[in-house]
């Protein structure tokens, strides 16, 4: 079987009201927090092996996907929080520039985990109001990718409860 993009069966293409959409992504930006209230500050920057990401990566690097995939493309002028940060959350994307090497992402003090929340809070502020404010064509485009940019979210809480399980694994004190 081959999966037909056009298909209009396919609900995954179907465009979804905008409010619907801005509830499901509200909804799964924050579950990966909620992910992560059980945690201290120090559990959030440990890397404890290099196929292992810090939780604040991870955090970091969802919302910069959103950023680099919709909000540089769409809006023109667009302002991001912290210029390096394509930098330090880029993960595998050759096309979108350099990245940080990933063993090292443990190495990284700065930004602080609050740098990080921040970030994403201000992501997300970004998002609604496009979502909310943008054109029908820009709708059309963007709603895939932002679909797209969920589903990854949702592949990383994955990868945020196995990193952070192996990081409390060395830890004598749980």
């Amino acid at each position: 079987m081959t999966l037909n993009k056009t298909s209009k069966n396919n609900s995954s293409n179907k465009l979804i009201p905008r409010n619907e959409l801005i509830q499901r992504f509200k909804s799964v930006r924050s579950f990966t927090e909620d992910l992560t209230k059980p945690l201290k500050t120090e559990d959030f920057v440990i890397q404890s092996m290099p196929d292992v990401s810090p939780t604040k990566w991870h955090l970091g690097h969802t919302s910069w996907f959103f950023e680099a995939f919709v909000l540089n493309d769409a809006i023109k002028n667009y302002k991001t929080l912290n210029p390096n940060y394509s930098y330090i959350f880029n993960s595998y994307y050759v096309l979108m520039g350099e990245r940080f090497i990933r063993g090292n992402r443990g190495f990284l003090s700065r930004p602080t985990v609050e740098d990080v929340f921040n970030y994403r809070n201000f992501v997300d502020e970004n998002i609604i109001q496009f979502i909310e404010e943008c054109s029908e064509k820009d709708y059309q485009k963007y709603s895939s990718i932002l679909k797209i940019g969920l589903n990854h979210e949702q592949q990383h809480q994955e990868l945020l409860l196995t990193d952070i399980k192996h990081v409390l694994s060395f830890n004598p004190l749980n």
